[in-house]
């Protein structure tokens, strides 16, 4: 029995560790690819939602984060996956300064802390579904006002 699967083995492990390998460079995950904000899904406490907000993972790792606030206000904002270590959060439109993150993902889920000037502004968790076209993300944190936040935000994939 070994000598007719002898000749398969070793070529299907190498290929087996190779796309592990790619995968694993390129940050392939359940969240690679574009997420759309679904309003109608979502909730918010307290509110107003967002107007829009489409939600990118890239292939090289890097999180995109296209969004428009209920006030009319833009922020376009990028960031690499931590892995646990804290990086810097970089706005290229929107009123976001010193912003870093630490992030975690395991699977379909991943938990990040975000903080502005080192004091926690967001605690998030994010789950892909079984079906891998919806993903759900609980944000909570302290509001601007006084008092917390508790938003449960729904993406449809793209």
């Amino acid at each position: 029995m070994r000598k007719y699967f002898g000749p398969f083995l070793l070529p299907a492990l190498l290929s087996a560790f190779a796309i592990l390998a790619v995968a694993q460079a390129e940050h392939i995950t359940a969240f690679t690819g574009a997420w759309k904000f679904n309003v109608a899904k979502s909730k918010f406490n307290p509110g107003p939602p967002f107007r829009s907000f489409t939600l990118t993972f890239t292939p090289d790792g890097t999180r995109l984060l296209d969004l428009i606030g209920a006030d009319g206000q833009a922020l376009k904002a990028s960031l690499p996956w931590s892995d646990g270590t804290e990086v810097a959060v970089e706005v290229t439109q929107g009123n976001m300064a010193n912003v870093r993150v630490v992030s975690m993902i395991h699977g379909r889920s991943f938990r990040d802390t975000w903080r502005e000037n080192d004091k926690v502004i967001e605690l998030v968790h994010g789950e892909v579904s079984l079906d891998g076209k919806t993903l759900t993300v609980t944000v909570t944190g302290p509001s601007r006002q006084g008092g917390t936040f508790h938003n449960h935000v729904v993406f449809d994939k793209r």
